[in-house]
């Protein structure tokens, strides 16, 4: 393993940010290659802490004989959003995942987005680590943009249970998905729980998927057990759910669950009285793959959004 500096920024206050990648060089020239980016903003705890333990599993769990191709692991990219738990850079508010494929000569996080972009340039695939950026936690999820580029079987390798296939938004032309795609690499993001304390349970589903993908794509030696059969979806087959009363939110199902139309996934409860005022039941048939995930909620809120069955 070798561990690479991908930027460094000085600054005036505080020690230099320092951006680095752990790269894994493989025993076979011809084995495909694949890049994992973690955590482009704040906190956003699961991505960072699922590319932290694969970066354990390659260094210490597994033979550097069995290491076939190249495999780079940037584990954060935005430090100082991360320590003070803003989500995006803290000097001006912006997203690095809305810079690419950056510009040497411009702002901070457009130069931040260069560098990156410039580390990740040949490999075959890539790999984003994400969260929501809505009020919603979710199941893990692959999101896959629409755009010619896209590879669907190598997304179905991770094993996860959704794939969430759609076409990028005008904003989202900008973002690392889309570009390194252009940029002619197979890349696809993992969409995780956007939690502030690290579920156990979830961390490892994640590390299994990016583990199975190594394995069943050929970029290192290793027996796993296979995944889901991952579902294919479309955003004409998500039914959203709305609050049609504020109050007290109660979930009654999670994400990952199957429902029935007609039953009640969760209440919503008087803020000062305490009696519900409104059960929510499932409009259709199918899974859970977004829930609201604050105890308030105000009127027209997305309260569950449901992967309908076919």
């Amino acid at each position: 393993m070798k561990k690479i500096e991908i930027l460094k920024l000085e600054s005036l206050s505080r020690a230099p940010m320092l951006v680095e990648g752990y790269l894994f060089e493989g025993s076979d020239p011809d084995a495909p290659s694949l890049a994992v980016v973690g955590a482009m903003e704040g906190g956003t705890i699961l991505p960072l802490y699922s590319a932290s333990k694969l970066v354990d599993f390659l260094r210490n769990k597994l033979d550097a004989n069995a290491i076939l191709g190249d495999i780079l692991v940037v584990p954060s990219v935005n430090h100082y959003a991360l320590n003070i738990n803003e989500r995006f850079w803290p000097l001006d508010k912006t997203d690095i995942n809305m810079m690419f494929p950056g510009y040497d000569q411009g702002e901070t996080t457009q130069r931040i987005a260069h560098r990156l972009f410039e580390a990740l340039q040949g490999y075959d695939y890539g790999i984003i680590l994400e969260t929501r950026t809505d009020l919603s936690t979710c199941l893990p999820y692959v999101k896959l943009f629409k755009t010619g580029h896209e590879d669907i079987q190598s997304a179905r390798t991770l094993g996860l249970k959704i794939i969430h296939h759609r076409k990028p938004e005008s904003i989202e032309t900008v973002s690392l998905q889309y570009n390194w795609q252009l940029w002619e690499t197979k890349a696809c993001s993992i969409i995780c729980p956007h939690e502030t304390l690290v579920d156990m349970t979830t961390g490892d589903v994640i590390l299994d998927s990016l583990v199975n993908f190594l394995s069943h794509n050929g970029i290192i030696r290793y027996e796993t057990f296979n995944g889901y059969d991952s579902t294919l979806v479309t955003r004409e087959r998500i039914e959203i759910m709305q609050s049609p009363e504020s109050g007290i939110f109660i979930p009654v199902k999670q994400p990952g669950t199957r429902v029935t139309k007609g039953q009640t996934i969760g209440k919503i409860v008087h803020a000062l009285e305490g009696n519900v005022i409104h059960r929510l039941c499932a409009p259709c048939d199918g899974l859970i793959t977004c829930c609201y995930k604050h105890s308030l909620i105000v009127e027209n809120a997305i309260v569950f959004r449901i992967a309908r069955t076919n």
